[in-house]
């Protein structure tokens, strides 16, 4: 199967002023039936503000919610009044939870965020709200139908009651996001990150909400969150992947990641009909929230990552020109190739290369694509150390068996993660420096003289680019600055 490389790359009004004017009486019926017009326009007016929610625009949602609880403060329905001040209120903080605010340093003696505080806050109120729905409910569970659409009425509380309960799951969510976060910007902070429970944890909060706030009127921030949710579960399962040298399963997810990520950008922004490809530079000077764009920059990232670990691969596909220009539209993102054949010239390297242990890997299957019901003899010896990436190519195969035993040499396990690990060979007089990529991936470099082991560009550049692709800047980078 041929891998195509261009698919690679593609990744209501205001409230009228008072008057000492007494209005002319109405019938009771006239008086009814503008109640009801009153009360259908309840959906409308709540769906009009989640449409600002998911489109980022929290201040016109805010300003928009406030007018509108002003103006029910004469219909005569406190529910109302008081759902409209918590959706005011939760535009506020959605605003700062997109804007990864709870991600900032905390003040002193401050034990929890302001955007945690009033979330649970909202929360509190919200369940009071929603409290009494039980009560407006019918025998099957559902609201009434009687008088459902005239406000303050029992059937007409009872909806916005119900609408309550959802928007407290919402919540809850949010709440467990901020958690998520949390964790994975404390997992940067170590030294190989455990993308294994990360992914497990954001894939159990998404299978838990994916029933939960499921009202249509909540519809945008539903779809929102289910997008921030499955691109988060695909950029974590495409690391995983790589870390495994598995090319078709990351490229999946990493598509996918991308597909899902130009889907949300037209929800956003419906008038734009271009579709941005894996290097898209569109997030610079961007007003989009934080988030969003970390979201596009981490995906960035481990297409470049991608791009380096199954070069073989994708070079058989197109010629060296094209891979180059096509690696340079990663945006923000590292040309890796490049950066490696700049150094080796520089500094007069051997070579460069990545080594995979596919050493119990029971299900490895060597580089590129694979047929499920292939055949894949298991490798042995230096096979199962295959070079994932080498520059120039196999000029370190004569040096092989001394690569291999540096690295299976466990005394330099924790070495390996904390710096670069270097050794001079005295029968061939050549100098190895190696350093842990990722818990299966070691990057050598060989210099066929004897090099000081205190060498800093050498040293500097090997544990920079080992860091750049472990991705725990990445992550970093969450935390606003």
């Amino acid at each position: 199967m041929n891998v195509n490389t261009t698919t690679f790359c593609r990744f209501l009004p205001l409230a009228p002023s008072l008057s000492v004017v007494t209005p002319p009486l109405r019938a009771p019926h006239d008086m009814a039936v503008a109640a009801r017009q009153m009360g259908d326009s309840e959906d409308s007016i709540l769906q009009g503000l989640l449409v600002y929610f998911s489109k980022f625009n929290y201040d016109k949602a805010k300003e928009q919610a406030e007018k509108e609880r002003d103006l029910s403060r004469f219909s005569g329905s406190t529910v109302w009044h008081s759902l409209l001040s918590c959706v005011a209120q939760l535009a506020a903080v959605e605003k700062l939870y997109m804007n990864l605010s709870f991600l900032t340093a905390k003040g002193f003696l401050r034990k929890e965020s302001s955007v945690r505080a009033s979330y649970e806050s909202l929360n509190l109120e919200l369940n009071d709200l929603g409290y009494e729905r039980r009560r407006c409910m019918g025998a099957n569970g559902n609201p009434p139908t009687s008088g459902s659409g005239t406000l303050g009425s029992p059937g007409c509380d009872g909806i916005l009651r119900h609408l309550c309960s959802h928007l407290v799951l919402f919540i809850k969510a949010r709440l467990q996001m901020i958690s998520f976060y949390e964790k994975l910007l404390e997992a940067s902070m170590s030294r190989m990150m455990n993308f294994e429970d990360l992914l497990t944890n954001v894939t159990e909060i998404g299978i838990k909400n994916s029933r939960n706030f499921h009202h249509p009127i909540l519809t945008p921030i539903k779809t929102n969150f289910t997008y921030e949710c499955d691109i988060l579960i695909h950029l974590l399962r495409s690391q995983l992947e790589m870390q495994h040298w598995r090319f078709l399963p990351s490229l999946i997810h990493l598509h996918d990641a991308h597909s899902k990520l130009n889907s949300w950008h037209s929800a956003i922004q419906p008038k734009e009909t271009k579709k941005y490809g894996f290097g898209s530079n569109f997030l610079k000077s961007s007003p989009l929230p934080a988030l969003y764009q970390w979201l596009w920059q981490a995906k960035a990232a481990f297409v470049s990552k991608f791009s380096l670990y199954f070069h073989e691969t994708l070079a058989t596909q197109s010629s060296p020109a094209e891979m180059k220009a096509l690696i340079s539209r990663q945006g923000q993102a590292c040309d890796y190739v490049s950066k490696i054949q700049s150094f080796q010239r520089k500094s007069d390297a051997v070579s460069v290369c990545l080594v995979f242990e596919a050493a119990g890997v029971e299900d490895y299957r060597g580089a590129g694509y694979h047929h499920p019901q292939e055949s894949v003899s298991t490798p042995k010896g230096l096979d199962s150390y295959p070079a994932i990436f080498s520059y120039p190519n196999n000029k370190a195969q004569d040096r092989w068996p001394s690569i291999v035993m540096r690295i299976n040499d466990r005394a330099n396990e924790l070495t390996l993660l904390d710096g670069v690990v270097c050794f001079f060979d005295q029968q061939i007089g050549s100098t190895y420096f190696l350093c842990r990529v990722d818990p299966k991936i070691t990057i050598v470099v060989v210099f066929d003289a004897k090099k000081s082991e205190k060498d800093s560009y050498i040293k500097d550049f090997i544990y920079d680019l080992a860091l750049q692709l472990r991705c725990n800047k990445v992550f970093t980078n969450l935390k606003p600055k």
